[in-house]
């Protein structure tokens, strides 16, 4: 199998693979993995651009920070806490990607995973706490939208503001979300 279809079939199980916290509550219709990523993406570039940041280079930490998850599962925040060692699965996942990568292509994608893990970045920073902004806001469309029950936006906006310290994405999650 040549590496462009390895990478296309850990794509195409992210775009098959729902949202963990979306199914727990019962959400109908929840969005994939591959959907979440894609729309942080476009909020991590937009974002960074705004901020004097590298537009580009947040955007790709935005489109591999669940990647793992194409082999791991998407798993809670919660469950995630509760593996000691998940950390270390997802670092074993990413180096059998880049193993399978010709050599630049592997050695950004693992600069991209170690330098999100590390959240050694400003541009890592931000993609972690529009992660949570992104959610919040999901979580309110699926409310508004009836796909959730009532309150969903409300636990996942108490949620998000528990993760996020940037005043500016507080003031969006206050804001957006009255």
């Amino acid at each position: 199998m040549s590496w462009i279809s390895s990478v296309f079939n850990l794509c195409a199980a992210l775009k098959d693979l729902k949202r963990e916290g979306w199914v727990r509550r019962g959400v109908q219709e929840p969005e994939s993995v591959a959907d979440h990523s894609y729309s942080l993406a476009l909020l991590a570039m937009l974002a960074a651009a705004e901020r004097g940041l590298d537009p580009l280079r947040a955007a790709a930490l935005a489109v591999i920070h669940d990647l793992a998850e194409a082999v791991l599962g998407d798993l809670t925040p919660s469950e995630k806490e509760a593996r000691p060692h998940y950390e270390e699965g997802e670092r074993r996942v990413i180096e059998e990607v880049v193993e399978k990568l010709p050599e630049q292509a592997g050695s950004l994608l693992q600069k991209l995973y170690d330098e999100y893990a590390s959240q050694s970045s400003e541009e890592a920073r931000l993609v972690k706490q529009l992660d949570k902004l992104e959610m919040a806001l999901q979580a309110a469309r699926y409310e508004a939208e009836k796909r959730g029950k009532e309150g969903l936006a409300e636990e996942f906006k108490r949620s998000a503001l528990n993760a996020v310290t940037d005043s500016t994405l507080r003031g969006v999650i206050d804001r957006e979300m009255e």
